[in-house]
């Protein structure tokens, strides 16, 4: 018998996935895709029959939790939990520059805002509207991407939208598109020239 990493349940020794809960019980099964992206790239993460899941582009273990369950493959960051525990201060950590929320410095998402560090590599959810976006800028108008929304920022932006990331040259409480509350985009300005002309 095949014991169900998801669920515990006792499945026959042929089996490919679990008669309970449909979880991948077998190597030769294919998992089912989850809803996070890879901590370490942004890719793709697909169950496998053991109680971790992997990127399906860099290859990374991930715990049932979503943290990385080892060193990334791909030499892009996230650590073994052994190392982490050893020397905690080996993470680095940078603000978003949209709503300022701690990433580890290699992230390709802001875990806060949801803005695209890079480029987009697969789809992403789009913090306003919920459609699955492939490019810059989501049918809705809000901005994904950090590269795109740095198009838009100059010297006379006061605040921005943390969702849908309009800018606005006026200070107000609220976004005009999605009612979200704004924040000042001081530290967006201050990385818009820092960052002026890279690639």
């Amino acid at each position: 018998m095949i014991p169900c990493p998801k669920c515990s349940s006792e499945n026959d020794d042929e089996a490919r996935y679990c008669d309970q809960c449909a979880a991948a019980v077998s190597p030769d099964a294919q998992g089912a895709v989850l809803d996070m992206p890879c901590p370490a790239c942004d890719g793709e993460v697909r169950e496998v029959p053991v109680p971790i899941a992997v990127c399906q582009e860099c290859g990374l273990h991930l715990a049932a939790d979503g943290s990385p369950a080892e060193t990334c493959p791909a030499g892009r960051g996230a650590c073994a939990p052994e190392a982490a525990e050893a020397a905690p201060a080996a993470t680095e950590s940078s603000p978003c520059p949209v709503c300022e929320a701690p990433n580890p410095a290699d992230s390709a998402r802001c875990g806060g805002c949801g803005i695209v560090f890079g480029r987009i590599t697969r789809p992403v959810e789009c913090p306003q509207c919920s459609a699955e976006c492939s490019d810059d800028k989501c049918g809705c108008g809000a901005v994904l991407t950090l590269s795109k929304l740095l198009e838009y920022v100059d010297s006379s932006i006061k605040v921005v939208c943390p969702v849908c990331k309009q800018l606005y040259s006026v200070k107000k409480d609220a976004c005009s598109d999605c009612g979200s509350e704004l924040r000042p985009a001081d530290s967006l300005k201050t990385y818009a020239s820092d960052h002026r002309g890279s690639p």
